[in-house]
């Protein structure tokens, strides 16, 4: 939470709030905007749903994609079933796997989120110029991919 001139509350002001704190207070906006605008979707739920590709991923191959162990991906699995966002079917190639694949509810769970944090994006764009959260982005990027 941000006080008078920008800084942190029970910071003193001459404190420069580290990264993972500033990084952290993004994100709960982020995460406050999803909750008002898509609600069914948390975020965590939303990095795994937008990890299935059209044709879908057995559990193990999406606990891979989106580096997770099995046991907790199909939690999130089981999470986002219950939803009506993804459904759980046998998969052709074997009988013994099951395939995860996103429903036409989860599609447009995405396509709200997506939405959202578009205008999130553009909010900030607005805030600080357009070139000026061009520049952010891609360094925010390049940090957070690696070199």
């Amino acid at each position: 939470m941000t006080g008078v001139k920008g800084g942190l509350v029970g910071l003193p002001t001459s404190t420069e709030p580290h990264l993972a704190i500033l990084l952290g207070m993004v994100f709960g906006r982020l995460r406050g905007q999803l909750a008002a605008d898509a609600p069914e979707l948390r975020p965590s739920q939303l990095r795994v749903l937008e990890s299935l590709p059209p044709e879908g991923l057995t559990i193990s191959e999406l606990a891979d994609r989106v580096e997770m162990t099995t046991q907790g991906c199909g939690q999130f699995v089981r999470q986002l079933t219950s939803l009506g966002m993804v459904e759980v079917a046998v998969a052709d190639h074997d009988a013994r796997a099951k395939v995860v694949r996103v429903t036409d509810r989860g599609r447009d769970g995405v396509a709200r989120a997506a939405d959202v944090l578009a205008s999130c994006e553009q909010a900030w764009s607005d805030q600080v110029g357009e070139e000026r959260f061009r520049v952010f982005r891609e360094v925010l990027a390049e940090v957070a991919l690696g070199p």
